[in-house]
């Protein structure tokens, strides 16, 4: 397994100044809450996005939490930068095993509307390897790729299973 290395520690608006970055969005039809209380659910990442999260803070979790997510024979320790309950959290690599320098993540759940939600995922990142142009680029393009599929998936999820998350 690749060694894990240190990431630049970025702040809660490198998702929207880092280098390379990226903006996606979903409707779904549920409430921006119990959108975010899936979010909160480690096992059911892997039943949308195919990672799996283990919490490393106890709850309740806030700026300062800390999670590892592993895939793909990858690990990735994550720490909370920002937390609004029910509504936003953003986090950084601390310590990864991905030739990235830095990298961040924001998912926004914004209502739209009575029983709407939808999700903003943002995130930057700092390519760290050789070639950076080509491997960053294939890299990128994989993971925006991915993720569009992953949200509709989440999207899917939360249409037809929603009451598990729900209060």
């Amino acid at each position: 397994m690749p060694k894990l290395r240190e990431m630049e520690p970025v702040d809660a608006d490198y998702p929207f100044t880092g280098p390379t970055r990226r903006q996606l969005r979903q409707p779904i039809a549920t409430s921006a809450e119990t959108l975010f209380r899936c979010l909160v659910d480690g096992p059911a990442w892997k039943r949308w996005l195919g990672i799996d999260v283990e919490w490393t803070s106890t709850a309740p979790y806030g700026v300062g939490t800390t999670r590892t997510v592993t895939t793909a024979g990858q690990t990735i320790e994550e720490y909370f930068v920002r937390w609004d309950d029910g509504e936003r959290m953003t986090f950084r690599f601390e310590r990864s095993t991905l030739p990235v320098a830095a990298f961040a993540e924001d998912y926004h759940c914004v209502t739209i509307g009575p029983g709407a939600c939808e999700l903003v995922w943002s995130y930057a990142y700092e390519w760290d390897a050789p070639l950076p142009r080509v491997t960053g680029a294939v890299f990128g393009a994989t993971f925006a790729l991915k993720s569009r599929r992953a949200l509709k998936k989440l999207a899917r999820l939360l249409e037809t299973e929603g009451d598990a998350w729900a209060e």
